[in-house]
Formats: C-alpha cells, sequence, structure tokens
C-alpha cells in the first residue's frame, strides 16, 4: 500500500476565475480564527484540520469547489469555507449581505503576491471606483499537484 497523500484540490480553469465581477450576496462562511504574527500565519494546517472537523460535528454541507479562503491580519485573520445555509445562528457563521467580489488569478509563488495584490487594487478602482476592503486568498494548488513553486495558483478576491 502507497503512503502518498492524493490531492484535494479542485481542477479550476483560469478563465473562470480570471477577472471576474461577482455577486457573493447570500453566501455563508464558516470560519476559523488563525493566527498571525507580522502578517505571516501560524499554524495554518493545523486551523485547517480544525475548521473542516468542526464543520463535520456541526454536520454542515460545504459548497463545491470547497474554497478555503484566507484572509490575513497583522495579528490574527481568519480562514474561511463556504457552506449551505446552516439553518441556525452559529459565532462562527459569516453571511455575505450585499457583497461584490472582483477576482485575480495569480501564477507562482507566494512570495511573489504583492504585485498581484497592487493589480487587484488597480481593477477594483477602475471596475468599481472603490479600493477593496478585505481581499482573501485561496491557494487553490498544493505540494502534491503543484510541486513547483512556479507552478503554484492562487486567486484573490477583493470585497468591494
Amino acid at each position: 500500500m502507497s503512503n502518498e497523500k492524493k490531492c484535494q484540490c479542485p481542477a479550476i480553469e483560469d478563465e473562470n476565475w480570471h477577472l471576474q465581477d461577482l455577486n457573493w450576496s447570500g453566501k455563508y462562511f464558516y470560519f476559523a480564527y488563525l493566527n498571525h504574527f507580522f502578517g505571516i500565519p501560524l499554524s495554518i494546517e493545523k486551523v485547517k484540520e480544525k475548521l473542516f472537523t468542526e464543520i463535520n460535528q456541526k454536520e454542515y454541507t460545504t459548497v463545491y469547489p470547497s474554497m478555503i479562503l484566507h484572509l490575513p491580519g497583522l495579528f490574527q485573520g481568519r480562514l474561511l469555507v463556504e457552506i449551505e445555509d446552516p439553518g441556525q445562528y452559529d459565532a462562527n457563521v459569516e453571511l455575505f449581505e450585499e457583497v461584490r467580489i472582483l477576482t485575480r488569478v495569480h501564477r507562482g509563488p507566494k512570495k511573489n503576491l504583492k504585485r498581484s495584490v497592487d493589480e487587484i487594487k488597480a481593477f477594483a478602482q477602475d471596475r468599481a471606483h472603490i479600493l477593496p476592503g478585505k481581499i482573501y486568498f485561496w491557494y487553490a494548488t498544493c505540494q502534491i499537484c503543484a510541486p513547483e513553486s512556479s507552478l503554484e495558483k492562487t486567486v484573490l478576491f477583493a470585497r468591494i
């Protein structure tokens, strides 16, 4: 039997995610807090595991593709996963009301994301005439499906 891990990343096409203008009103996201050290996430895999354990324990249903969004912060951020309407109040569920999202696909290592962040801010300025309030990151590839950093894919979501 093989000990190799199987990739869980959804296959996504860039053209479906790059420079899109989306309406996320009415979407529910289950979240867990993620500690950061001056913007650098700590124990992201551990928090991701905790997030899905809680979702399963509460018997919530995730939406496919299972986007794990990272909202960075200086000392604390969040990991979020879209779920179907939980039908009850939960302090760890955020309902997006009246939310417009602009997107951008970044190909390459995460260390080069700054340029893509600047580009999505310019895209938001051009499209909506406003800077985004928050930018979420979906690291859409893992080390199994993109072993070289040049093959990494990250989708940026600018909330305006």
